[in-house]
Formats: C-alpha cells, sequence, structure tokens
C-alpha cells in the first residue's frame, strides 16, 4: 500500500461515509497509487483499532494521513503514534479544520506528526507524496507546515482551487455501504454567511464554489448502482442558490433517482423563506429531511451569533417544508455565552412550538468555541475562553454556571426516559420531552407530570426495585438542582 488515509475515531457511531477522505483519494488513485481508507468512526474502540493496526500491519503503507476535528484530534494523534510505532519510518500527515487552525501548536507538541497540510487537501497531499517529503520538495509545497532543524517551517497558504471540476469524482468505490446508514456527496463546498461559532470560514473564506452538474450526477449513479438507499449531501449549505437547486432537482426528477434511493441535505431554513418553491422542488426529486441550525429562539442571541436570521423566519421556513412534506430537522443551541434563563426559555418554547408544528428538533446542550472561529476570538480577548483535556468551554457573560446547564440537561434526559420511555413513539418525541421538562427546571419548579408520575406508582412495598432506585436518585437530584 502507497498511501493510508485514516477517518479518527470520534463517538463511534458515525452513520455517514468520510467524504473528504474520498476525495483525497482520487487523485493519488489517478496517479497510480495505491490507497486505503480506514474509518475508526463506526463500530467499538476495539474494532477500530483492529481495522488501523490491520492496515498498517498489513499493508505497509508509506504515508498514513488523517483527517481531524476538534472533537478527534485526540483520536488523530493516537493513531499517528501507533504508525510510527509500527513503522517508524512512515511519513504522518495530518489535515482538516483543527490542524489548519493549530498548525504549529500541533508540530511543537507532537512529534508523531511530520507534516500538516492546511486548507484543502487534493493537491497539497498529492504534491507531497510526489516529492517523497524530501526537504528540497518540502519547500516547494504550499500550504503545508512542517519541522527542519528543530524549527517549525510555514509556507505561504495554498490558494482554493477556482475550479472543483479539475479535481476527479471522489473515490466513492474505495469504501462499501456496510457500517453505513448513509453515503455522502457534496455538490458545492463554503458557505457565504458568517455564524460566528463556525469553523468552516477558517478553510474557505466565505467563498463558495459550485461542483460540476455531471460530476454530481456522477456519484450519485456511482452510489446507486453500489446499493445505497440513503445519499447525504453534505454541502455547508445546500440551498445557497436557489436556482442551481432547481437545476439538480429538475435533473434528478428526469432520471428517476428518487426510485429506491432518499435524499438529504444540510441547508439554510431561511433560504426557504426567500424562495418557498424551492421546498417543493426538493421534495419532488426524492429528498426526505433538510437539516438546519435554528441556533436559538431569542432574536439577540441569534444576532450576536451573526446568523442574519429572525426567529419569525424559522417558522415560516419551517412551514414551507412541512407543506410539501420535506422534513424540517431543526437544531439548536441551548446554552452559549451570552444566554440566559430567559432566553434558554425562548429557545425551547420557539423549539416545542416547532415540532407541534411538525418539525423534528434536536440540541447541543453548550456551544462549543472552536478554535479559529469568531465567538472562541472574543471569548480569549475577554478571558472567558477556556480548555481543558483537547475540551473547549466557556466561562459565561451572564453568570449561569455551565455545570448546572449541564446537570439539569441530564436530569431533563433521565426523567423523560422514566416517566415516557415506555411510550412507542418515545424515540421521536424524546426530545420535546426533555424540553418540556427543562422549561419548568430553568425556572426552578418540579414539573406537574412528574407529581403525576409519582401518585399513579404502587405503594413504596409494591414497587418494582429498580423503579425505585431510579426514583430515589431523581427525588436527590432535583433536591440538588432545584
Amino acid at each position: 500500500m502507497d498511501v493510508l488515509l485514516v477517518n479518527p475515531r470520534f463517538n463511534g457511531a458515525s452513520e455517514v461515509s468520510p467524504l473528504s477522505l474520498e476525495c483525497l483519494a482520487a487523485p493519488l488513485l489517478a496517479d497510480g497509487l495505491s490507497v486505503a481508507i480506514v474509518d475508526m468512526d463506526i463500530g467499538s474502540e476495539e474494532e477500530a483499532q483492529v481495522l488501523l493496526m490491520d492496515a498498517l500491519e498489513g499493508g505497509k503503507p508509506m504515508v498514513m494521513g488523517v483527517t481531524t476535528l476538534s472533537g478527534s484530534i485526540a483520536a488523530a494523534l493516537a493513531a499517528c503514534g501507533t504508525a510510527k510505532k509500527i513503522h517508524p519510518t512512515i511519513r504522518t500527515v495530518l489535515g482538516g479544520i483543527h490542524a489548519t487552525v493549530l498548525h504549529e501548536e500541533i508540530l511543537r507538541e507532537n512529534k508523531e506528526v511530520d507534516v500538516v497540510v492546511r486548507g484543502e487537501g487534493e493537491e497539497t497531499l498529492r504534491e507531497l507524496i510526489k516529492g517523497n517529503f524530501a526537504p528540497a520538495s518540502l519547500e516547494k509545497i504550499a500550504g503545508i507546515s512542517y519541522r527542519q532543524d528543530h524549527r517549525i517551517m510555514c509556507n505561504p497558504d495554498r490558494p482554493l482551487l477556482k475550479d472543483l471540476g479539475d479535481m476527479p469524482p471522489p473515490a466513492l468505490q474505495i469504501l462499501d455501504n456496510r457500517g453505513y446508514r448513509t453515503r455522502s456527496l457534496s455538490s458545492s463546498r463554503g458557505c457565504y454567511h458568517n455564524c460566528r461559532f463556525c469553523s468552516i470560514q477558517s478553510l474557505y473564506q466565505g467563498i463558495v464554489r459550485p461542483e460540476p452538474l455531471e460530476k454530481i450526477f456522477t456519484g450519485i449513479r456511482d452510489l446507486r448502482n453500489a446499493g445505497a438507499k440513503r445519499i447525504m449531501f453534505t454541502d455547508d449549505n445546500f440551498t445557497f442558490h436557489p436556482r442551481r437547486v432547481r437545476e439538480i432537482c429538475g435533473m434528478m426528477v428526469q432520471e428517476g433517482l428518487a426510485q429506491g434511493t432518499e435524499f438529504y441535505v444540510q441547508g439554510r431554513i431561511d433560504d426557504f423563506c426567500r424562495q418557498p418553491v424551492m421546498a417543493q422542488w426538493l421534495s419532488e426529486a426524492g429528498f426526505k429531511a433538510v437539516y438546519a441550525g435554528a441556533e436559538s429562539g431569542a432574536q439577540e442571541i441569534l444576532d450576536r451569533y451573526g446568523k442574519g436570521m429572525a426567529t419569525a423566519d424559522l417558522k415560516r421556513g419551517v412551514s414551507y417544508c412541512i407543506e410539501q412534506n420535506l422534513m424540517p430537522v431543526v437544531s439548536f443551541i441551548l446554552f452559549g455565552p451570552w444566554d440566559t434563563a430567559e432566553t434558554m426559555l425562548k429557545t425551547i418554547r420557539l423549539a416545542k412550538e416547532l415540532f407541534e408544528n411538525g418539525a423534528e428538533i434536536a440540541y447541543t446542550e453548550c456551544l462549543i468555541p472552536f478554535p479559529g472561529t469568531p465567538v472562541q476570538a472574543e471569548l480569549e480577548k475577554d478571558g472567558k475562553w477556556r480548555e481543558s483535556g483537547g475540551v473547549y468551554y466557556f466561562e459565561s457573560y451572564t453568570g449561569m454556571a455551565m455545570d448546572w446547564v449541564l446537570k439539569v440537561c441530564d436530569l431533563a434526559r433521565d426523567m423523560a426516559r422514566l416517566i415516557y420511555g415506555d411510550e412507542p413513539l418515545f424515540p421521536v418525541r424524546r426530545v420535546y420531552y426533555e424540553f418540556s421538562l427543562l422549561e419548568f427546571f430553568i425556572q426552578g419548579q418540579t414539573p406537574p407530570v412528574y407529581d403525576s408520575w409519582l401518585a399513579l406508582l404502587p405503594t413504596t412495598a409494591g414497587r418494582d426495585g429498580a423503579r425505585e432506585a431510579n426514583r430515589r436518585q431523581m427525588e436527590s437530584a432535583l433536591r440538588d438542582l432545584l
């Protein structure tokens, strides 16, 4: 094997194939190199480690490239360390958003990493391998950082690819469908918007570049021929250009691609306010859901985040999608640096309203101020950014304690499972139940539904032991937190 590409472990629950590695593999395969991908983010830790060890020992790769986000940096570094122990002469290359932002720190503190690729990696990795990592060649390669004579060398940035059509289609055939509920494609790179918590600007600087249509449809056909039943467009914002969405959807309808395959996208819910008929185009083409970040139900928080939308847009955009049988899956950030109990309640109430109107809802407990984001820079400037063991968090501007927020979220999860867990539709309604309980917790109240649930329990003597233990634990948590 010439090159091993690794997707490091995050939580072992990945359902979508690592498209970035399939894109990296394509030009290498075109050069006649042998390439393999190991995805360590499916299955158990033990299974992931066995996959990596088998590839390293059996394939004896000359180069190992590892992509990483902030949440998987520890696993990425561990994979590089494992590779160096097995093959001391192997060249290890780290890429991705986290490596792009913190390239100097990574190289300074981690000798197991030889080179960091900053920004887009297709051409850069290709040049690295062609130059065989020789010192003379390293000096000429744009977009890399590396060590030379105990110094960290940072070459000039590599310009973004002007035309994505210059790169071959992603090597989708290198992975099969086993282990993935959904396969992934992309019709564009970048986003015009400037959400202040988003890392994507670190790579694309607000520039959006579309993929050629034929390249997109080649990918769809290849995945369908390989048996994919679900395909996710992982664009940073698929819905940015309605005319392009109409063109893609029209071609999908013309080819009958929805037969036997479901499609999903990531987009902005306010884009549907500007072009309501876009929901119809997507639905007719076989798209089942659009994943969109609402973030907050409080306008002042949306403005802080630089979302460029109003809460009224969220309601209208969701309604347009529901009318066309396109499921909006709307996600929220419950607690951020500027949130108060009042703004959190606004978020919870908006999320519940959207669910009641037909949307699916999801949430992140706390905003994560990733390195390289405007939010992180502001927090650091004000002395409120925190990092511990690779975990990034913040000190609230409003005095709210993050530990308390995390604990009431845990309490809501436990209580929802205890009271509603036996319902057949609990998996669908779980977040709604949790938010309904949180609405009381945040106001320092015990939810009436909990008192009603207690009243229906048998007498203490006849209670089931496990349920009684759960009840006692719940009572203790309520006393501590409320």
